[in-house]
């Protein structure tokens, strides 16, 4: 019996060495290969909360994501409508902001600068909300510029002086202003990139021109690029203007058609003299907006456009854009190529503005979105300069 074990064993043993030298024979099975490096996530940012779309009112909360996290070094600012809410260094990627009690449509804006340099930029759009659904009789108001024969302005003309027909059936003007209210100003200013080397003639520029406002009239500043950005709001103390223009910096892309639409959100509802200036030195590459929902707004507005196009480095289609604004508007637009040749740019708008008439009617027929052709008469010999129509947005 001990024999027998034994030469079971030695056979195990001869077995379990035959299969060893068979295996490192035919070679040993690789061990699995490790899985490639996947390739470093590409930093990302957008916007958690609210959603896109939402009315908005009373306290919200604003909640941003950022990946890949952690990531160090990040300096993220939040804007609403242009107007910084709060800036962040650290998670969590979220600020409170009332959004009052009018339910109008907000743009939310959020630009993180990460350590290298590198920025994100995320936005967001919430929905105005018409609560209560009635009809209104609003006035139309219709900005004119008036000059005779030899092309001098035309000044001290009454409201029996003029005739106005919308689609071709004669209105009765209800108001006049004249020169003798001040004017509200809304000037907008291109701040991008490419407008560092300009700067500070543009900025001398803007100063002279709102230096030769009058002591009652009002001031309001924007700067664009990527976003656009409230300096001063109807602001009538010169140091305060001037200031104001001092803190144009210019960094970032063009949002063009995002600016035009929020000069128009910034001009006052009571009736009077109003002038936007638009003053910008290329594409458009950057705006929520597109240009069809600009252009919408300003027929829909009730305001005067000047459009300045600076420069040689815009595109024959934007020029056709900015002379497209103004003339929807009744103004007027401007293509200065040199820093130098601002002044006299400015000086021209600022004189029509100054020699401006205000005609208002109201309109037989209710507002529904259509487009109300006008023409409007003056003093025999006159030449009248203003907006061929308007669109009737609904209320």
């Amino acid at each position: 019996m001990i024999r027998i074990r034994q030469t079971a064993v030695v056979v195990s043993a001869i077995a379990a060495l035959l299969t060893a030298a068979a295996a490192h024979g035919q070679g040993a099975a690789p061990p699995p290969a490790a899985a490639p490096p996947s390739p470093a996530a590409q930093p990302a940012l957008t916007f958690l909360e609210p959603a896109d779309g939402t009315a908005l009112l009373g306290d919200v909360t604003i909640v941003l994501g950022l990946s890949p996290a952690p990531l160090a070094g990040v300096r993220l600012a939040i804007t609403i409508d242009g107007r910084e809410l709060c800036t962040l260094q650290r998670p969590p990627w979220s600020c409170t902001w009332d959004a009052g009690r009018d339910m109008r449509e907000h743009h939310l804006r959020a630009v993180a600068t990460l350590s290298d340099g590198r920025r994100l930029v995320a936005n967001r759009r919430t929905r105005g909300l018409d609560v209560n659904e009635t009809v209104e009789v609003t006035a139309v108001q219709v900005p004119v510029i008036v000059t005779d024969a030899h092309g001098r302005f035309v000044r001290g003309l009454k409201k029996e002086s003029f005739t106005l027909l919308e689609n071709g059936k004669p209105q009765s003007i209800e108001t006049l202003t004249d020169d003798s209210l001040p004017l509200e100003l809304i000037a907008t200013v291109d701040i991008s990139g490419s407008m560092e080397e300009a700067m500070p003639q543009v900025q001398a520029a803007v100063k002279g021109l709102l230096a030769r406002l009058r002591p009652d009239d009002t001031t309001t500043l924007l700067g664009f690029n990527e976003t656009v950005f409230v300096l001063a709001e109807r602001e009538s103390d010169a140091a305060l203007r001037a200031a104001a223009v001092e803190a144009l910096v210019p960094w970032g892309g063009t949002a063009f058609f995002d600016a035009t639409v929020r000069s128009l959100e910034l001009v006052g509802q009571k009736a009077g003299r109003r002038g936007i200036i638009i003053f910008s030195d290329g594409d458009d590459r950057h705006s929520v907006g597109r240009r069809d929902e600009s252009l919408r707004r300003i027929e829909e507005g009730q305001v005067v456009i000047y459009t300045v196009g600076f420069g040689d480095s815009a595109s024959a289609e934007f020029r056709d854009t900015l002379k497209a604004f103004a003339e929807a508007s009744g103004g007027r637009a401007y293509f200065p190529r040199r820093a130098e040749d601002l002044d006299a740019a400015f000086g021209s708008i600022l004189e029509e503005l100054s020699h401006q008439y205000i005609l208002s009617y109201v309109s037989g027929v209710p507002a529904d979105g259509s487009w109300r052709t006008l023409e409007i008469r003056a003093c025999e010999g006159c030449q009248v300069r203003a907006r061929e129509g308007y669109r009737a947005a609904e209320r």
